[in-house]
This record gives structure tokens, sequence and C-alpha cells, in this order.
């Protein structure tokens, strides 16, 4: 028997007289009330009532146990509120780790947001396209795009992100604009990180799907370089819509096959578990899945539902391009 839940009994009793009074208030019978006070006066070895026909009273040692009660259980309820405070206030760490384009582009002007809307939030971003150890790094939350790769973690697919083929409109007069998926072997493409060669691309039109060869000639693993490179018309390459989109409306970058599309990739949140959601994970969410609902260049999920994902292997991880 829990010794608070024999504490509270005894001063119930007290407080009403009677421990058919404090029956009634705790929802118990009086033979139980009885026994929870047998008990407690058994573990501290004294006699805690005097029981009469109108009712109970403390005895001298009962009088004692019922202010140390008292002061025991309002001890207890101040520290289950302030372990709620913390968990519900917006104050303290909130460690959140992305990729490096979208965590650029659409995480961290979140972050600025949150920053200064609550000033004595701690918020720690990490962007990096490796995969983090949510516990061992101890990341509140993590932004992920493609599969999940290996992980114990909540996940939650949020959208989707729409990606693009584009070039400079010089490095496209110089090698010409292709026409059909088949003419991208003919011009150098730009490839995001060197996991993996990429010899083919997949696109699509009017829900036809077309696996077109390409020649990657360049690889990094930087979208600020590739950007760089980009502009310099050494290739073309395949970006996120949600970090090229100014560029496009400027004239500076033009689309490559623009009546084709090219599959996009989904967007997960992950967290440790149901556990560690604090509350200012809750408000980080609740300001993505706000921010990517009116967002050009992602498609929202419809109804995502955390889950649990363990079965798939870190190598199945996409890249972001």
């Amino acid at each position: 028997m829990d010794r608070l839940q024999l504490f509270q009994t005894f001063m119930t009793s007290i407080d009403k007289g009677s421990l058919s009074g404090a029956a009634k208030v705790l929802n118990i019978s009086q033979p139980a009330v009885s026994q929870q006070i047998t008990l407690l006066e058994s573990i501290l070895q004294k006699e805690l009532l005097f029981r009469t026909s109108r009712g109970v009273k403390p005895t001298e040692a009962g009088l004692v146990v019922y202010n140390n009660a008292d002061n025991i259980l309002s001890q207890v309820n101040k520290l289950h509120e302030e372990l709620k405070n913390l968990d519900e206030s917006l104050t303290g760490p909130l460690r959140i780790t992305a990729p490096l384009a979208i965590g650029q582009s659409l995480v961290a002007p979140i972050v600025f947001e949150l920053q200064s809307q609550y000033p004595e939030l701690n918020i720690s971003l990490k962007l990096s396209d490796q995969l983090a150890d949510l516990v061992k790094d101890r990341i509140d939350l993590a932004v992920r795009v493609g599969s999940l790769g290996k992980s114990d973690a909540l996940a939650r697919k949020i959208g989707d992100l729409q990606l693009m083929l584009v070039a400079t409109p010089d490095f496209l007069d110089r090698y010409g604009r292709p026409q059909r998926p088949e003419d991208l072997v003919n011009i150098p493409m730009i490839q995001y990180r060197d996991e993996k060669k990429v010899t083919k691309q997949i696109v699509r039109k009017d829900q036809q799907e077309y696996l077109a060869e390409v020649q990657s000639n360049y690889t990094f693993d930087n979208p600020d370089v590739i950007l760089n490179a980009l502009n310099r018309g050494i290739g073309y390459t395949k970006l996120p819509y949600l970090l090229i989109k100014e560029q496009l409306a400027e004239g500076k970058l033009e689309r490559v096959l623009p009546s084709y599309t090219v599959p996009s990739k989904p967007i997960y949140l992950l967290y440790p578990s149901r556990q560690s959601l604090t509350r200012r994970a809750e408000v980080f969410i609740d300001r993505m899945l706000s921010t990517i609902i009116n967002l050009d260049g992602i498609i929202p999920a419809r109804g995502g539902k955390w889950r649990m994902d363990s079965d798939q292997t870190t190598e199945k991880l996409l890249d972001i391009v």
C-alpha cells in the first residue's frame, strides 16, 4: 500500500471526524478505511486514533503524524505541479536536428520565430545530413527527408517535399534544352552527395513514368556549394523547389524538362518516445505543421499519425535531392 495514500486516508478521517465520512470522500468502504489506518499504525508503531461511538479523534501521536503528513502531501503536490510546469512551460532546452537544405529553408526560420516569441527557450538546431541517434545525442525532435533509416523512434509523415530539375539559362543556352527524358544524358548533372553515383533519373508526365539515363559529372555534399556550382553554369541538378523558388521567379534559374516532374520525397518528424514529448516540442511541431499548410513547395500530409519505424535500415535513407 502506498504510504502517501495511507496518510491521505488518515488525514481525511481526522478532517471528517469519522471513518464513514472519510469513506464517502475517498469513495472506498468503511472497512477499507479502517484497514488502512490500522496498517499505518502498524508501520509507525503508534496508536493514531481514538475510536468512539461518535467518531474518531487523533491521539497525541496522531496529531504529530497529521501535521507532518499535511506537510508531506503539500510537498508532493508541489513536486507534481513543478514537474507538470516543467513539461508545459516554454522555458528550457529544445534540441532539434534536420538535413541541411530543408533545415536552412524551413526549420531555421521556425526556430528564429519561436526564439523571438519565447526568449526563455534554449533552442539548439543541428543541421546535418548524417543521421543522429536521438537517444544517445539527446535529441528532442528530428526532421528527416526520404526514408527513416534504422530507428526505434516514433515517426510521423508531415508532408512531401517537391523537387525540380533546374539549371541556369546560360547553361541551357550552351548545352541546349532537353525536350525528352533521353536528352538528359547529353548534359552534365551535379549530384548531391557521393554515397552512390546516380546513373538514372525518374521523370513523370501524364501519369507515365520514364527512367532516364544521366551523366553525373560532379558531386557535392552541401546545398550552398551546389547552388554556387549551378550559378556558375557547370551543370544542372535536382533541388527542392522550396530552396530555389525565388531564383526561378527572378529568372536566374530555369526548369529542365519543364513539362515533366520528378518524384517528391516524404518529410518526417521523429521523437524518441511519447514520454519524451514536452510542451516545448509540441509547440514546435504545431508551428511546423501550420507553416507547411500554406507553404509552396511542400504538400502537407493528410491525417499523419505517429508510428514506430524500427524495421528499416540506414542504407535505405534517401538523399534530400
